[in-house]
C-alpha cells in the first residue's frame, strides 16, 4: 500500500514501480471533478506513485510554467529522481464525453506507448489521440517531464489523459481500473516485477 503524505498544496503517494500518476487540477471546477479521487484510488489499486493537486486552478494552475516552483512540482521532481520513474500519466477531466490522449503531437511519448494507451482504453471508452493538440502548452506537465536520451529514445514518456464528465461521474470504477491496468502494463513492459499482484477493486 503506498504511503500517503499530505502537503499544503497537494497529496503525495509514495508507491512502487516506474509509473507516476498526476492530477494537478483535482480541486478545480466541474471540468476536473473527481480526478483527484480517481487518481488516488488508481494509485492505491496499482500501488504506484501519485501526486494530486489540492489548489484550485483559479488560484494557481499547477499545470503551467509559473507553477514550476510549487511544492507540487518539487514532489514530482523528487519522485522522478528517486524512484526511476519512466512514465507519467497526467489525468485530467473534460466536459464532453469520451477520452482524449495528448502527447504534444508525439513529442512527449513514443508511438508504441501512445498506441498501447489508446488500444487499452478503447476497450471501454471512445478514445481520440492528440485531438486539438492536447498537452502541448509550454510548461505543461507532459512537456516539462518528457525527456529523451542522446539516441532520441524516450527516457521518460508523459501522456495526458482527459476523461469526460460522463466517464468520471458514471463510469468511475471502470476509469480507476483502466488506469491501474495501464500502470501494470507499463511496469511489466519496463521490467518492474512485483512479488504479488495488485488488489482488485
Amino acid at each position: 500500500m503506498p504511503l500517503k503524505i499530505i502537503r499544503p498544496d497537494h497529496v503525495e503517494f509514495m508507491g512502487e514501480g516506474f509509473v507516476l500518476l498526476t492530477a494537478p487540477h483535482a480541486a478545480s471546477s466541474e471540468a476536473d471533478l473527481h480526478t483527484g479521487q480517481i487518481v488516488e484510488d488508481a494509485a492505491l489499486v496499482s500501488r504506484s506513485c501519485a501526486v494530486i493537486g489540492k489548489i484550485s486552478r483559479n488560484y494557481a494552475d499547477l499545470n503551467r510554467l509559473r507553477a514550476a516552483q510549487t511544492e507540487f512540482r518539487k514532489s514530482i521532481d523528487t519522485l522522478l529522481a528517486d524512484n526511476g520513474i519512466r512514465v507519467v500519466l497526467d489525468v485530467r477531466g473534460k466536459k464532453d464525453s469520451g477520452v482524449d490522449v495528448g502527447t504534444g503531437l508525439g513529442e512527449t511519448a513514443s508511438e508504441e506507448s501512445t498506441s498501447l494507451v489508446k488500444e487499452w482504453l478503447s476497450r471501454d471508452f471512445t478514445v481520440k489521440v492528440n485531438e486539438g493538440n492536447r498537452g502541448i502548452e509550454p510548461g505543461s506537465l507532459i512537456t516539462t517531464y518528457a525527456k529523451k536520451s542522446n539516441d532520441s529514445s524516450f527516457a521518460i514518456e508523459a501522456l495526458q489523459i482527459g476523461f469526460g464528465h460522463e466517464e468520471r461521474a458514471y463510469k468511475r470504477d471502470r476509469v480507476i481500473q483502466a488506469i491501474a491496468e495501464l500502470v501494470a502494463l507499463a511496469n511489466r513492459k519496463l521490467g518492474f516485477a512485483r512479488t504479488e499482484e495488485p488488489e482488485q477493486k
